[in-house]
């Protein structure tokens, strides 16, 4: 694991500039408790498949999570984006305005692995981005 996160903020910190942090906290751990420690009644339906927790520096993934598995990467690949983000004290106007650059980056990602498709691969699209990454009141 320790030498796939050191991959991932190698090629985030290549493509966008910002500087590579130290490596975050990985924590497995039931989708349950994931989904509680998520917590936003606006995301119930999702699908959840990781979690940055930015008041820790840590990832919250699955038990059972397979690094064989190219949707999972990507989606440790997204959440290593947040951590490079708080390690390099990006501001944005609301927490949901951080997935934009995650998003971005998983699906460059996913296409460089050689995935046609990548929005079908993590299911969503340009507009479910465009949702999650837009700031709502109070958040």
């Amino acid at each position: 694991m320790e030498n796939l996160i050191a991959i991932y903020i190698a090629w985030i910190v290549a493509k966008t500039g910002l500087s590579a942090p130290d490596h975050p906290r990985i924590h497995f751990v039931t989708v349950a408790d994931m989904a509680m420690r998520h917590g936003s009644p606006e995301d119930r339906g999702l699908e959840l498949q990781a979690l940055y927790n930015r008041d820790e520096g840590a990832i919250y993934l699955p038990q059972g999570w397979r690094p064989d598995d190219l949707r999972q990467k990507s989606t440790l690949l997204h959440e290593v984006v947040h951590h490079v983000q708080r390690a390099n004290n990006i501001v944005l106007p609301c927490i949901a305005a951080y997935e934009r650059q995650a998003y971005e980056l998983q699906i460059e990602w996913l296409r460089e692995e050689g995935v046609a498709d990548p929005y079908a691969l993590i299911k969503t699209n340009e507009l479910g981005i465009y949702i999650a990454s837009a700031c709502r009141d109070g958040s």
